[in-house]
């Protein structure tokens, strides 16, 4: 086969052609998996560390009135925040009142029945207190949120 450029492509060289190019896609076809794969990997050796084992900065107890009408309630709670760093602790230092006014707030507009009721409860409480101190943190966050103490009368 002659082009017009005066190359002739022989069945030979047509063959190499055709395997140097499936070399060249395995090859960027192996790339591209690996990076993905990799890429999707190191989420997971975050998401591998156990709970607990963060620096961790505990608040003082609370002793605050409950939601409900028809009688008098109160919550006993004493929390612990496992953080995303040491310079959270610091940070809550400073905002410890701002803290204490967020976490007050949250457990005062929880009813008895619904905290004595089951877990669902306690965990969405959790899931608000951690939320709503991340929003004011700005060195880190609140990777947990730990009931040390809980009574409810």
């Amino acid at each position: 086969m002659n082009n017009a450029n005066g190359v002739v492509l022989t069945p030979r060289k047509l063959i190499l052609i055709a395997i140097l190019l499936l070399i060249l896609f395995a090859v960027t076809t192996l790339g591209i998996v690996t990076f993905l794969l990799r890429e999707q990997n190191e989420p997971a050796s975050v998401a591998a560390k156990p709970q607990g084992t963060g620096p961790n900065y505990s608040l003082e107890t609370f002793n605050v009135n409950l939601a409900d009408q028809d009688s008098r309630h109160f919550l006993k709670a004493t929390l612990t925040f496992e953080l995303s760093s040491p310079k959270v602790v610091s940070e809550l230092e400073k905002r410890k009142a701002q803290a204490r006014d967020i976490v007050i707030a949250l457990l005062r507009e929880k009813k008895a029945v619904d905290l004595k009721a089951g877990n669902t409860a306690v965990l969405e409480l959790k899931e608000q207190i951690q939320k709503e101190l991340n929003a004011v943190l700005e060195n880190g966050q609140i990777t947990a949120v730990y009931f040390t103490e809980f009574i409810v009368q």
